[in-house]
């Protein structure tokens, strides 16, 4: 596994061409100037780039993202900050507590309060707990999907056309998953291992290499959101157990 902060490689060469953005396109090391607004703490204003949906440009230049819970309350949801390797914020999420609709829904903000990516899950016919990835919201650029297996947790990450690029891995829900936890992100065929998903103290670190695609990066980002839901509905399941025993 490589130290936080290195660049990771890439998948197998039959991979590249879906994982990876076009040469022509800038990748420049953490963080850089840009022109635009200075928002106190926030990351600074990155002019849109063609073929990148709006709000996601700041990610071509960064190969690690942290997200940390920010606020949570059974009315309202749950916020989070996410930030770059030296605490500046890039966008902040909100995930809506709703008795009716999509079982979950996290919208993310840029930092001018635009909406630039939506997290779906829609429990439909079968309820496989999968979530749609959207960017903008509205238009899906990825899934990240849910693998039942006894002994792992598994999450699938596909594109838009639902073929799947990486796998995350890591311990079972029967394990210590709700403590500090590493998730490996996988080649589809877990023969190489090209990122990884951190949480230590509540705070999640994302990292994966600096050229993959921005929208594989995004489902990523969603994939990470989705599995503190996913742990947390696992961990109120089994309070609700030990209350109903005594």
């Amino acid at each position: 596994m490589s130290a936080p902060g290195d660049t990771f490689t890439h998948p197998k060469a039959s991979e590249e061409q879906s994982l990876s953005q076009p040469a022509t396109l800038p990748h420049q090391q953490q963080p850089q100037a840009y022109s635009g607004p200075d928002l106190k703490g926030a990351v600074q204003y990155v002019d849109q780039v063609p073929g990148i949906p709006p709000g996601l440009e700041y990610l071509l230049q960064i190969n690690q993202i942290f997200v940390q819970p920010k606020y949570f309350t059974t009315q309202t949801g749950k916020t989070y900050e996410i930030k770059n390797s030296i605490g500046q914020q890039i966008f902040l999420a909100h995930s809506d507590q709703v008795c009716c609709g999509p079982i979950y829904d996290t919208m993310i903000k840029d930092n001018s309060n635009m909406e630039v990516i939506q997290l779906l899950e829609n429990c439909k016919c079968t309820c496989r707990r999968e979530i749609e990835v959207h960017s903008p919201p509205g238009t899906i650029i990825g899934y990240a999907t849910l693998n039942w297996y006894a002994h792992v947790t598994s999450l699938s990450i596909s594109n838009a056309t639902k073929e799947t690029v990486l796998l995350i891995i890591g311990p079972s829900f029967r394990t210590n998953i709700f403590g500090d936890t590493n998730f490996e992100v996988k080649s589809r065929d877990e023969t190489q291992t090209v990122g990884q998903i951190t949480r230590d103290n509540e705070q999640f670190s994302v990292q994966f290499p600096l050229d993959m695609d921005v929208k594989i990066k995004v489902v990523l980002l969603g994939a990470t959101l989705y599995l503190d839901h996913l742990v947390e509905m696992k961990r109120r399941e089994l309070q609700r157990r030990a209350r109903d025993r005594h």
